[in-house]
């Protein structure tokens, strides 16, 4: 998996780089991400690609196909079909990740993976993004939400390698703690 995950970095920092160039850096990702999108919803297409005996020019063939029908930007369908002539278009995922790194970098804003009990209210979307921009002290923060019905309420927020739990589970855990601890 560190193989795959410093394989995606290094073809993300070069996508960034082209996508820099050009001005378009936020648009090329959502670029990205519907073609990413595309291939988790047809799983056959991965599988054909992968396929050994698959020449790669026809491989860039078939992905330059999809990525016409998606209406994606040539930078980006020329990116994909170059993944899939090197036989890396199972790296998708893991290119969209890092891509969105850079830019957030880039961007100066930080990438919260929240997890709540219910779906957040527009409202309660922009105050915990608020909050958790304060509480880190280094901009804007992008909030990608996710609902766990395993929480009885509240929320965990995970930016980077910080955690803030403000769950109902977290909180009877840590009163459940300071009962055993007298």
């Amino acid at each position: 998996m560190r193989g795959r995950e410093a394989t995606a970095k290094r073809y993300a920092k070069a996508l960034f780089s082209l996508a820099e160039e050009q001005g378009r850096t936020e648009p090329v990702g959502q670029e990205l991400g519907v073609v990413v999108e595309a291939f988790e919803a047809n799983p056959g297409l991965g599988e054909s690609l992968s396929r050994p005996w698959r020449a790669a020019p026809a491989r860039r063939q078939l992905v330059a196909a999809v990525a016409a029908e998606l209406a994606v930007s040539a930078l980006v369908r020329d990116f994909v079909a170059l993944l899939a002539m090197r036989g890396r278009t199972d790296h998708l995922r893991e290119v969209l990740a890092a891509y969105a790194a850079l830019v957030d970098a880039a961007l100066g804003r930080a990438r919260a993976r929240v997890r709540t009990a219910v779906p957040l209210t527009p409202a309660d979307r922009a105050a915990l993004a608020a909050g958790l921009g304060r509480a880190l002290g280094d901009g804007p923060v992008v909030l990608d939400e996710r609902v766990d019905q395993s929480l009885l309420g509240g929320f965990v927020a995970q930016v980077g390698s910080m955690v803030l739990d403000g769950s109902l589970d977290g909180q009877l855990a840590r009163i459940r703690e300071r009962l055993a601890t007298g």
